[in-house]
């Protein structure tokens, strides 16, 4: 199909430019893609235009702001595009555009004097509300065409042949569903409504520029049915519904409490009973925060259940442990990959796991109102790995803890974590995949030791060999070990402050363990030595105090006094001392540490 393409020039009503009138002066470019234009931009301003693409007798409009901030002799280029399906009309538009300051080539949008406002904008939390906010991890629509890079980079098409997911439930706990829409037909389970208090989950069409049917997205990306429109990882699962979040992608963390329980069949005063007890939990959502204690419960009490649950590891280019739920023990937290399978630009750092989520100039394709349309996020990495999970769960009754061991052990090893592959994960559950993960991190003094939990997963017990950095001294209990097990860090007296790790091997798989030593506080640290060599030792706050040394023997003792800055009891030779002579008993006596 061919496509032809203009950025029109502004409505009636808004004011001329040089920049933006007279068919925009400068350079234009047609793929069957995308429209690029460079224009010269000699005047600061804003201004509202819209792209336009026409091919096959159908017609799509994307509107666009332009502010230019700043007036510069450079030009500036603008990239869009807008998709045209068969049956496109100019109020089912979908597009975007962004700007790039040295011409277009995969950049993301921001930087420089300009930028091109309009369907790329992000969900934003709502302060205030009674318990901390969550929001969806996801939702910043893409200019391309649909592209299937996702699905191939984490081998689902391999996967099929072996497994579709059938008869497995997954609870998406979201902004709702779009229950009419073709890729979720004879997908959906009766499902929950926690905003608006009942049993319809159908997300209602606000007409917020921040809606992107987020929840809709995230389903037809884990389940989308086999009708020829697009690809879903796990097409025979079904979803279960769940609408806990506004359409603008924000809510509350009660509510996600009462939808973990609710998702996992427990009963839940004041709300009605739950057939369709999922076996896996989707959570593209997160906030920001350490995970309470009231959510911990909650998500323990799901676990032993046998339901797994995924989460979002949030777009704030931060450690993932940041933020909750993902930083809750026994969440499979899941960061975001491009199509090269490099780290995404906003993707929260340090899961577990990595699955595609877009990064750049392209993202995910799911459904939306009236069709579909390309997201990147955290949000559509999540689904990917529920996905995989209902595969697993497709093939049999195994343990929630072989199917995450099988899942892990099939994941490709990468600079940045493991890449999920579907494929890999099947054929490990086969084999009996081994599986080591580290649980949170650990923060040490000089002269302490704590400990770590170590999931090994593993249908056998796995010699595990420790490997630690700077001196730490590390070992695991018990050794072999399955299931649940203790990495004992100690970090010496004397162990400057710094990261560390431990690097855990065993049953083909490895984990690392993070470990920060902190430096002691200061103190003021005095010696007195006898000729004989015999020593006597104290601390004092840095800012010093009076001292008193009670038991000398008799003779002449050399007095020693050191600002210890990093506490580590060694004089350094940065560090300001003073130093003196006395013969005991003596009063008065003053050391001047400088």
């Amino acid at each position: 199909m061919g496509l032809g393409g203009a950025l029109l020039a502004p409505e009636a009503g808004f004011p001329e430019t040089k920049a933006l009138a007279h068919g925009l002066p400068g350079t234009e470019r047609y793929t069957s893609k995308q429209l690029s234009l460079a224009i010269p931009a000699r005047e600061a301003g804003t201004w509202e235009a819209r792209v336009v693409a026409e091919g096959g007798g159908a017609r799509r409009e994307a509107p666009f702001r332009l502010v230019v901030e700043s007036a510069s002799s450079q030009d500036l280029y603008l990239e869009g595009a807008v998709y045209v399906g068969e049956a496109a009309s100019a109020s089912q538009a979908t597009g975007a555009l962004r700007y790039c300051p040295t011409g277009c080539s995969g950049r993301p949008l921001g930087g420089g004097w300009y930028r091109a406002e309009g369907l790329q904008a992000l969900a934003s939390g709502t302060e205030g509300l009674p318990d901390r906010p969550v929001r969806a991890q996801g939702g910043e629509a893409e200019p391309l065409f649909p592209e299937e890079w996702n699905l191939p980079l984490a081998r689902f098409p391999e996967a099929w042949a072996e497994a579709t997911g059938e008869g497995v439930v997954v609870a998406v706990a979201d902004t709702g569903v779009l229950p009419g829409h073709p890729d979720l037909e004879g997908v959906l389970l009766p499902g929950l409504d926690l905003v608006d208090g009942d049993t319809d989950p159908t997300e209602p069409n606000t007409g917020s520029p921040l809606q992107t049917f987020h929840g809709s997205h995230v389903s037809g990306i884990l389940a989308a049915a086999w009708n020829g429109v697009g690809m879903a990882g796990a097409s025979q699962a079904h979803i279960l519904p769940i609408r806990l979040l506004t359409p603008e992608g924000t809510g509350r963390e009660s509510d996600l409490i009462l939808a973990l329980r609710w998702a996992a069949g427990i009963p839940v005063p004041g709300l009605p009973p739950n057939p369709h007890p999922a076996q896996v939990v989707n959570l593209s959502l997160s906030g920001e925060g350490p995970c309470s204690p009231a959510l911990q419960e909650a998500l323990d009490e799901v676990k032993a259940r046998g339901v797994l649950v995924v989460a979002a590891a949030g777009n704030y280019g931060r450690d993932f442990r940041d933020y909750f739920p993902g930083n809750c023990r026994g969440v499979l937290t899941v960061g975001a990959v491009g199509p090269d399978g490099r780290l995404a630009s906003y993707s929260n750092r340090s899961a577990p796991l990595l699955a595609p989520g877009g990064d750049g100039a392209s993202g995910v394709l799911g459904p939306t109102l009236g069709g579909h349309r390309l997201l990147k996020g955290t949000s559509q990495a999540a689904p990917h790995v529920s996905a995989a999970l209902a595969l697993l769960r497709s093939r049999g009754a195994a343990s929630p803890e072989a199917l995450e061991g099988a899942l892990l052990a099939g994941s490709r090893s990468t600079p940045e974590g493991r890449l999920l592959e579907a494929f890999a994960a099947l054929k490990a559950l086969e084999g009996g995949g081994v599986a080591l993960r580290v649980e949170g991190r650990l923060a040490l003094k000089p002269g302490e030791e704590g400990s770590l939990p170590v999931e090994v997963l593993s249908p056998y017990p796995v010699p595990v060999r420790v490997a630690a950095e700077g001196g730490l001294a590390a070992y695991l209990a018990p050794n072999p070990a399955q299931g649940t097990a203790h990495l004992r860090v100690r970090a010496p007296t004397g162990t400057a402050p710094g990261a560390y790790r431990v690097r855990l091997e065993g049953g083909g798989d490895w984990a690392t363990a993070e470990v920060q030593v902190e430096a002691l506080p200061a103190r003021v640290v005095l010696s007195a030595c006898s000729e004989g060599g015999a020593c006597r030792s104290l601390a004092l706050p840095p800012e010093g105090g009076p001292f008193r040394l009670e038991g000398l023997s008799p003779g002449t003792y050399r007095l020693l006094a050191f600002l210890d800055r990093d506490g580590d009891g060694a004089l350094d030779p940065e560090e300001p001392r003073g130093e003196a002579e006395a013969k005991p008993p003596a009063r008065g006596v003053r050391l001047l540490v400088q």
